[in-house]
């Protein structure tokens, strides 16, 4: 790699692949024909086949594949009728359709850059005599907490260490807000760990604390909210959906509450009978979750109440929601998100507790796991998960079987494993065994089951029978009284909770995952094809 120049303005971008292959000549960033700009983008432009189309045409030429090279040619476009280049810029941003944000650096005059928000995230951090320019505020926190949020088709005009903000659309120049981040400024080294993913991991111990480090009068707004509401939504996508799965659980259960739990991206269907009054609580490790965000501008649009458990200050989600609620995780670097779902997760707990009278029971319970966990983390507990690795780090197709409160957990433990080990598993409600999926089990085939000491024990002692008579190669996850049945070839015991278990299970599968990606030589905090905070649909 070819030494950095010495300069005072820069642009850099990572970009998940969107359109052509990952290779060198589409990588970003992309310059212009002249050399005169070059340009960043995050999101996808919807209709970049018809503006490649009439560009072409004209004569314009088109060396990658990507749809960000559209852009280019349109501002090139621009420039030779416009007086300035903001406005080039502007209106050629104007022709896009689709959520996306742009940035670039003019090189024809120095310390001269724009940017251009719509839907995917941006944030201006305000240094001493510095400007920052980010997806994510947590990219400079270590040198200003002064931050100035963006709406949607904002653009941004740096000279020098000045800025001024244009609304895109008019071109008008706009007002805008300075925001003092409150939030710690946390060391994201991976310290003594190899990496993140094991270092947030083990930081669960501490993180579920912070997360119910909230006092009752806090949680009084939304429980007031939950019992007038007419119907009340659970929105989350990825791993914060089985979070809002794993919450609406308690929430059912612990206190009687009707709440649907919906997926952002299938949320459509459920608009045609969406009101005013009912309540859309949202889900998200980021708060920039292209799917949530566009659930919640349709129910902002209606008048609905909107609560999130987010855990990104300032983030789009957290501006959006008239009760947001921080769970204080810190940030998570690993792509594959753990100590946010755990946390997520016992927040829902302290809420559902909360609204049945029990809430210094609930902070007890999160103590206690804590403490469990701080116990649980030894070179014992990773030996024992290492030499499973050994056994079946060679099969290509996993299973985990759940219930009740342990159905999310097994939709989220097999999302881990997948996400970092590149292997098929797949989760299930061991309900649905035998409707059709122990036709897929064979000999050796690998089946993980989640038993907690409850009422569903029997059930999943009596659905490893079945798969174990078929073959499989059963392992046991969960309660330390069942690890002694035969029914299992191997057990992995977890810290035992009396009504947290589920969060106990789900540490284990997070561990597996590490190990068995490690075991492998995977890229354990950048999988392949993975972005932490899926800004693009």
């Amino acid at each position: 790699m070819l030494p950095l120049p010495k300069t005072s303005c820069a642009i850099g971008h990572t970009r998940w692949a969107t359109h052509g292959g990952v290779t060198m000549t589409n990588a970003h960033p992309h310059i212009s024909t002249t050399k005169d700009f070059i340009l960043a983008q995050n999101g996808i432009v919807e209709n970049y086949s018809t503006l490649k189309k009439m560009l072409e045409k004209k004569k314009y030429t088109f060396k990658t594949q990507t749809d960000t090279e559209v852009i280019v040619r349109l501002i090139e476009q621009q420039t030779k009728k416009d007086e300035t280049f903001r406005d080039s810029v502007r209106k050629a941003f104007n022709m896009l359709e689709g959520r996306n944000t742009i940035i670039v650096l003019d090189s024809k005059e120095d310390n001269h850059i724009i940017a251009v928000k719509n839907g995917s995230p941006l944030a201006l951090g305000i240094g001493k005599d510095e400007l920052f320019l980010a997806s994510d505020a947590l990219a400079f926190t270590k040198y200003t907490k002064d931050v100035v949020f963006f709406d949607n088709l904002d653009l941004i005009e740096i000279k020098g260490n000045k800025f001024k903000i244009y609304d895109s659309k008019t071109g008008k120049e706009k007002k805008y807000k300075i925001t003092k981040l409150n939030s710690k400024v946390e060391d994201i080294s991976k310290g003594k760990y190899d990496h993140f993913m094991l270092k947030e991991i083990l930081e669960q111990q501490d993180t579920i604390l912070k997360a119910v480090n909230y006092k009752l009068d806090d949680l009084k707004p939304l429980i007031d909210i939950i019992k007038k509401a007419k119907r009340i939504y659970i929105t989350g996508a990825g791993t914060a959906g089985f979070a809002s799965g794993q919450i609406a659980y308690y929430l059912r259960t612990i206190s009687n509450i009707d709440v649907l739990d919906v997926r952002p991206y299938d949320f459509a269907s459920y608009f045609p009978i969406l009101k005013k009054d009912d309540l859309i609580i949202a889900v998200s490790q980021s708060g920039e979750t292209a799917d949530t965000i566009e659930v919640l501008e349709y129910a902002k649009e209606l008048g609905c109440t909107i609560a999130s458990i987010i855990n990104v200050e300032g983030s789009t989600i957290h501006r959006m929601s008239d009760l947001p609620y921080l769970i204080h995780a810190g940030p998570e670097i690993c792509v594959a998100s753990t100590k946010v779902f755990t946390s997520q997760c016992v927040f829902g707990y302290l809420l559902a507790k909360s609204m049945v009278g029990e809430y210094t029971g609930a902070r007890e319970e999160v103590e206690s796991l804590s403490s469990g966990l701080r116990e649980y983390f030894t070179e014992k507990v990773f030996n024992h998960i290492k030499k499973l690795v050994r056994s079946i780090k060679n099969r290509n197709h996993f299973f985990i079987l759940g219930k009740e409160q342990n159905s999310y957990i097994a939709l989220e433990g097999a999302l881990k494993i997948k996400e970092i080990s590149y292997k098929h598993f797949e989760g299930f409600s061991a309900g649905e065994l035998k409707h059709g999926v122990i036709a897929l089990i064979e000999k050796g085939t690998p089946v993980f089951t989640i038993i907690s000491d409850d009422m569903c024990s029997k059930d999943l002692l009596s659905a490893t029978e079945e798969v174990r008579a078929r073959g499989a190669y059963t392992v046991g996850v969960g309660d330390s009284k069942f690890r002694k049945e035969e029914c299992f070839n191997f057990f992995l015991p977890v810290v035992k909770s009396k009504e947290l278990s589920a969060l106990s299970n789900v540490v284990v599968f997070q561990l597996l995952s590490y190990f068995l990606a490690f075991s492998l030589g995977n890229s354990v905090d950048k999988p392949r094809n993975l972005a932490k905070s899926v800004t693009v649909k």
